[in-house]
C-alpha cells in the first residue's frame, strides 16, 4: 500500500490513482505541514476503511518524515523495509 502511494505521489501510476490522494490543506503553519500529510475522507461504513483512497493516506501518514521524503523508488524501498522491521520488532 505504501508503494504504491508513494508512486502515485511521484505520477509514477495511473492518473485515476493520483486523483485519490488528496494533500492536506493547512492554512496555519504546523509542525506537520513539513511532513506533507494526505486528507483522509470520512466514511460511514466500516467496509469503507478498506477503500485505496481511505487506506493508502492513513499508512502513508504515519509513517515518519524521513521514509517519506526520498527521492527514488528503490532508497524509499530500503528506508519502508528498515522502518516496518523496527517497528515489528525492536531493538
Amino acid at each position: 500500500m505504501c508503494t504504491i502511494a508513494y508512486q502515485a505521489l511521484s505520477s509514477t501510476q495511473p492518473a485515476y490513482l493520483n486523483s485519490m490522494l488528496i494533500k492536506s490543506r493547512n492554512y496555519r503553519q504546523l509542525r506537520s505541514t513539513s511532513s506533507n500529510p494526505l486528507y483522509i475522507p470520512r466514511v460511514k461504513a466500516k467496509a469503507g476503511t478498506r477503500a485505496f483512497s481511505v487506506a493508502a493516506p492513513k499508512v502513508w501518514n504515519s509513517l515518519p518524515v524521513s521514509v517519506k521524503s526520498e527521492g527514488h523508488i528503490v532508497s524509499f524501498h530500503r528506508r519502508l523495509k528498515t522502518y516496518l522491521f523496527n517497528a515489528a520488532y525492536p531493538p
